[in-house]
């Protein structure tokens, strides 16, 4: 069985895919393109793709499509479910992040890792199969989602019309498998509330730790006491006076929320600055809330095996002439809900408005599946990891809204955190090893 000869083109598609910005956009948003027009310009192609190497493609709406293999057994069926869309680049980029450029070994550009690249790479994996004429024992669809980095609404829809599979992956997560997933859920603030901050915009996503940000402070303290400070404290960024006023920019560290240990998070950085140069209780008091990852300032430090910490990241703040508003993404163990975290987080933001947006709870996997034993055998067989074991991850991926569902790597433990960084890229190297253990492992469940 060769795998090489797919090689080129698994190349090429993956930086061709990147050059769409597939992000969402509401102003662009149609009936026919739910997602907006960069999102369902990454829809057209793959499906183009796929009809032009001869594929059958069932589509759903513009919300998902499906590509499959039939298999020889009625009613079971195995989905490897991946997604086209992207959340925004941000900034810090060292060139274009939508140029899917090749260099150095690497393929750079957003949605590189996360997850155009896995996406591809699992559709050469379909290809496989059927050049090589694998004889399926179960139908077998790569699926591809537009719109898991904001409310998954995409693969709900898909599964309202296709039904739940019989078994799933999602390449999203961390080799040899996720055996569960903490609970995700997002709050959003409002309200108003007294401040010497006139405007401060920060964060780009709500899961996405704040890259950047910057306000606009009148009264009290110059520049220079804030450049003072931004010195003392070894944070990145400047301040300059604007008549009665300073601009403040702050320069973070991008990362995925369900790692904020990762990043370093620019907002939070300007309303510690902010509260360290003038008297201002909205931003100590936002600070405080904030600042520790684990959630100890708002009153959330918990800690419950086997899922572990609990993690919260400020990912939005928007403040304008004393009106305030925020999302907050919280990864949250088994052991606690939802509910009890809200109401704690609102007595501690008070006057401030927290409304739940919404909830994924935690999922846990029966360890002892046949399915997942064919993944670790696969995994460990290809890759020569045998020392790997399950994993209990804190990001959100397509498991929470699709039932049998895991998420099967593409990362190793100590992997360098690429998702929704300045950056993103995929080693070509390590590509050609995935495709090996995508290919096989589809192979696997499909004829077992």
């Amino acid at each position: 069985m060769s795998f090489e000869k797919y090689y080129p083109d698994i190349i090429r598609s993956i930086s061709d895919l990147i050059r769409m910005p597939t992000v969402y956009d509401a102003a662009t948003v149609t009936r026919r393109m739910p997602y907006g027009k960069g999102v369902y310009s990454g829809y057209e192609w793959l499906r183009n793709k796929a009809l032009t190497d001869g594929f059958e493609v069932l589509e759903f709406d513009g919300h998902a499509l499906a590509i499959r293999i039939p298999g020889n057994i009625s009613g079971e069926r195995i989905d490897v479910i991946s997604h086209l869309d992207v959340v925004p680049p941000g900034n810090g980029w060292h060139g274009d992040p939508f140029s899917g450029a090749v260099r150095d070994g690497m393929i750079y550009g957003r949605g590189a890792y996360d997850m155009k690249g896995p996406l591809i790479l699992t559709y050469y994996g379909l290809k496989y199969i059927r050049d090589q004429r694998i004889p399926l024992k179960r139908e077998i669809r790569v699926v591809a989602g537009c719109d898991e980095e904001r409310t998954m609404n995409d693969i709900r829809y898909y599964t309202e019309k296709a039904g739940n599979p019989t078994f799933a992956f999602t390449p999203d997560g961390r080799f040899p498998y996720t055996l569960g997933e903490k609970g995700a859920l997002m709050w959003e603030v409002d309200g108003v509330a007294k401040t010497s901050i006139e405007v401060l915009d920060g964060g780009v996503h709500c899961n996405v730790v704040s890259p950047a940000a910057w306000a606009l402070v009148r009264n009290g303290a110059g520049a220079g006491e804030y450049e003072r400070i931004l010195k003392e404290k070894e944070y990145m960024g400047s301040a300059s006076d604007e008549g009665d006023r300073v601009r403040i920019q702050v320069s973070g560290k991008e990362a995925h929320a369900s790692m904020p240990e990762a990043g370093e998070n620019a907002t939070v950085r300007l309303l510690e600055i902010i509260s360290l140069a003038v008297e201002d209780n909205l931003a100590k008091h936002l600070h405080d809330c904030f600042h520790d990852i684990n959630g100890r300032g708002a009153g959330l430090d918990y800690d419950i095996e086997p899922m572990g910490k609990l993690t919260m990241n400020l990912g939005i703040l928007k403040i304008r002439n004393n009106t305030v508003s925020a999302q907050i993404d919280c990864r949250y163990p088994y052991g606690i809900t939802a509910d009890i975290l809200t109401g704690k987080i609102q007595e501690t933001l008070k006057p401030l408005k927290v409304t739940l947006k919404y909830d994924d709870k935690p999922t846990l996997t029966d360890k002892d599946s046949p399915w997942l034993k064919i993944l670790l055998d696969t995994y460990r067989e290809i890759s020569g990891d045998t020392d790997a074991k399950p994993v209990i991850s804190g990001g959100v991926t397509y498991s929470k809204a699709v039932k049998n569902c895991v998420a099967f790597g593409p990362g190793r433990e100590g992997d360098q955190v690429l998702a929704h960084q300045a950056d993103e890229r995929v080693e070509i190297e390590r590509l050609k090893q995935l495709f090996e253990v995508y290919a096989t492992a589809m192979a696997r469940l499909a004829a077992w």
